[in-house]
């Protein structure tokens, strides 16, 4: 027989053995823990290889900007200027002229951009004498584009997107300027406005993806005819705002939409200045769903 005392040294031994069997198995436990997959581990967010960047005046811009970021799911930097513009809009009219007439480009607190890791840089402005706003030329003047993706949006009083885009397109040879896209500051500061942009900014990219030209979105409209009586009374109702443009309609081609879309060949004559033809392009909504609008004067 065992004695009592061995007896005891034996279970004593035991117990230390099953000890140490039970830190080896929470040990492995914790290591194999350790070693999930990755697949397992919560899922990192991609980079965005798109930027918006963008310069607001009245925060009409900064507002299409957030649209667009959205819909593209891009990061977004906002130029902000050293000395900002003057609160009312004739002030601002004066000093944006002068910088005009000078050359002189407004000094930006953020000038330099770190855009190496984009490959897409949407570009949003307001449009101030018939193309982008001066402190966009002081962001071209401090990046290199070359090799980038560009794509113009903006938002205009009357117009200016295809002369915006354009001016870009010759201010940025090594660049890839795409179609340009815009909203007039009217229909981004009504009540509806973000319903608004976010169909303007949803079609555009459709556009965009599928390679459409200007030249291939005027497509759907009927041959230009002389006017009817009906087609002066909608310009009239949708030009009332616009009289500084002088414009004249000389014919008229519609699409029918949900609604009609007009576009008016017109002769302009803005501000006074030489008379130019240009196109103007009106919706009519549907019978009792407000009045026709002037959506942009393409210059």
């Amino acid at each position: 027989m065992i004695c009592r005392s061995k007896l005891a040294v034996m279970i004593s031994a035991v117990a230390v053995s099953a000890m140490f069997v039970a830190c080896n198995d929470r040990a492995e436990e914790k290591a194999q823990s350790k070693a999930q997959p990755a697949a397992e581990t919560a899922a990192q967010p991609a980079v965005s290889k798109s930027v918006v960047v963008y310069f607001s005046q009245t925060g009409t811009t900064k507002k299409l900007a957030g649209v667009m970021k959205q819909a593209v799911n891009a990061d977004e930097i906002e130029l902000k200027l050293v000395t900002p513009y003057p609160s009312t809009y004739d002030s601002t009219i004066a000093v944006v002229g002068a910088q005009r007439e000078s050359k002189q480009w407004p000094a930006l607190e953020n000038a330099k951009l770190d855009l190496a890791k984009y490959d897409t840089v949407y570009l949003g402005y307001p449009i101030m004498f018939g193309s982008f706003a001066p402190p966009i030329y002081s962001f071209l003047d401090s990046n290199d584009l070359s090799g980038k993706v560009v794509v113009p949006f903006c938002t205009y009083g009357s117009g200016g997107r295809k002369a915006s885009a354009a001016e870009l397109k010759t201010l940025e040879p090594n660049a890839n300027v795409t179609l340009a896209m815009g909203v007039s500051n009217k229909r981004m500061t009504r009540d509806d406005g973000d319903s608004i942009a976010k169909v303007e900014v949803e079609t555009f990219l459709a556009n965009l993806a599928a390679g459409k030209t200007d030249e291939m979105l005027m497509g759907g409209y009927s041959e230009q005819r002389p006017l009817t009586a009906e087609d002066s009374a909608v310009f009239v109702a949708a030009t009332k705002d616009y009289a500084y443009l002088n414009l004249t309609p000389l014919s008229v081609s519609t699409q029918v939409v949900a609604g009609m879309n007009y576009l008016f060949l017109c002769e302009m004559k803005a501000f006074g200045g030489a008379a130019v033809q240009t196109n103007v392009k009106v919706f009519k909504p549907l019978p009792g769903r407000g009045e026709p609008e002037l959506i942009v004067v393409e210059k």
